[in-house]
């Protein structure tokens, strides 16, 4: 059984046995049989992981960094259960005993009780069941989601911005501020990266310069971390991301922000901000020693046709192949001067043209996997002319994602907007809805994730 069918069948034991413990009296077979039915694929899946978090993110469930879809209204049922309840995760540790899940099939049944769960489980004794919320830590204690995620993502706006006047200035940039959001901008790709990455989707921003340096950050991270890489490693791929293009900095304004094509002179002089980025972050104090080398190499490509040239044979690093791929794909998404933006199925196309020797071939793959073909938060026309934004990503289909309709097919806006999953068939058997396209949210002008 994969690493998924596991984690999919401990969500689902965990919602049967809840549901046996409402329906009948705590010594009935059918409790019992569900309690021993949990306790032994939980067992299965903590003996490689020292704990496993069952976590409830708005429509989503997720087992500790793996999402699962929602197949069944038993499933649909549960997260709708634990949100009423404002319970975002369940955690299960290693030696939980069959009494301790007994404890908290219980405990869940008794719709009644004033005590907050997590408390009554303490009083009974259980240790390696826990329930609660998902925070990230911070100074005002705020929990994860949307908001959190956009006043993180905000405060690193910020942060990148006087970074960069700092450079500007000629002075060099604090890493210890950098360091700081990056921490930060981790924990919430760790916990909720759906949040954070529909943050990087919106083209809305004023200052894509800034934003572009966080995007990037982001989506780094993100592909780090479905790279296994973890703790201060993860950190120091998001720390380069953000400081990639710091280089840019020397460049005149009349360049960066050109409405048309460079010319030739032009471009050269565009070219030199991966030899100064190099050089201002060399002569930084603090500054992770891959920051530096993503700088110079992040344009050299895969087979080392771009620039800089002529600096003989050499191997990219790891970092820079993740930070090239997420550069790119950005500023292809983001509207600039010289052309709107593209919607992501287009970018993916033009990224993968075969034989594209610009990005590791691997890495795209699996970066294409985790944006998925319509990432949440983006707009998409369905096949009935409803309108809607993606809500959740189907697990192995990325054609047939979930959708919160906003626009019925008459163009009329819904005062309110309900869930649809396109993956799910009608009574004849087919797919009465299904994503045409991906939609430009400023031609909406809707920020989508008011409704996620």
């Amino acid at each position: 059984m994969s690493d998924y069918q596991l984690r999919e069948d401990l969500v689902r034991r965990l919602s049967a046995a809840i549901r046996a413990g409402e329906l009948y009296a705590p010594s009935h077979p059918l409790v019992t049989r569900g309690i021993e039915a949990l306790g032994a694929v939980t067992t299965r899946n903590l003996q490689e992981n020292p704990s496993m978090v069952v976590g409830f993110l708005g429509n989503e469930i997720v087992v500790n960094d793996l999402r699962l879809g929602k197949f069944s209204a038993q499933l649909i049922g549960l997260v709708r259960d634990m949100r009423d309840r404002h319970i975002e995760k369940i955690t299960f540790a290693q030696g939980v005993t069959t009494d301790e899940l007994r404890a908290l099939v219980e405990l869940l049944a008794d719709r009644h009780a004033t005590v907050p769960i997590g408390e009554r489980l303490a009083a009974r004794g259980v240790r390696r069941v826990t329930v609660g919320r998902i925070m990230v830590e911070s100074d005002d204690g705020e929990h994860t989601g949307i908001a959190m995620a956009r006043k993180v993502y905000n405060t690193a706006v910020e942060t990148a911005e006087n970074l960069w006047d700092q450079a500007k200035a000629g002075d060099k940039p604090d890493p210890n501020a950098a360091r700081k959001i990056i921490e930060s901008l981790a924990k919430v790709v760790t916990q909720d990266r759906t949040s954070l990455m529909a943050l990087t989707a919106l083209k809305k921003y004023d200052n894509y310069t800034f934003t572009h340096m966080v995007n990037v950050s982001v989506l780094a991270m993100s592909q780090a971390k479905s790279l296994n890489l973890e703790g201060p490693l993860l950190r120091e791929f998001g720390f380069a991301a953000l400081m990639h293009d710091i280089g840019k900095v020397n460049t005149p304004l009349e360049v960066l922000n050109k409405p048309g094509k460079l010319e030739k002179d032009e471009f050269e002089i565009m070219k030199r901000h991966v030899v100064d980025g190099a050089h201002i972050l060399r002569k930084t104090p603090e500054m992770p020693a891959l920051a530096p080398i993503v700088a110079f190499e992040h344009h050299l490509k895969q087979d080392l046709s771009g620039y800089p040239e002529n600096i003989g044979t050499r191997k990219l690093n790891l970092c820079t192949m993740v930070v090239s791929i997420a550069d790119v794909f950005d500023a292809l998404r983001s509207n600039r001067p010289y052309r709107q933006g593209l919607a992501t199925d287009r970018i993916k196309t033009i990224m993968g043209e075969q034989g594209n020797p610009q990005f590791n071939q691997k890495l795209l793959k699996r970066f294409v996997n985790i944006m998925g073909l319509f990432p949440v938060g983006n707009f998409v026309l369905l096949n009935t002319e409803e309108i809607a934004v993606v809500t959740a990503e189907h697990p192995t289909d990325p054609f047939r994602p979930q959708v919160k309709i906003v626009f019925n097919e008459k163009g009329e806006r819904l005062e309110e907007p309900f869930l649809a999953n396109t993956w799910e068939r009608d009574s004849r058997g087919e797919y009465p809805r299904a994503v045409v396209e991906a939609i430009d949210p400023e031609s909406i002008d809707i920020d989508p994730l008011t409704l996620l």
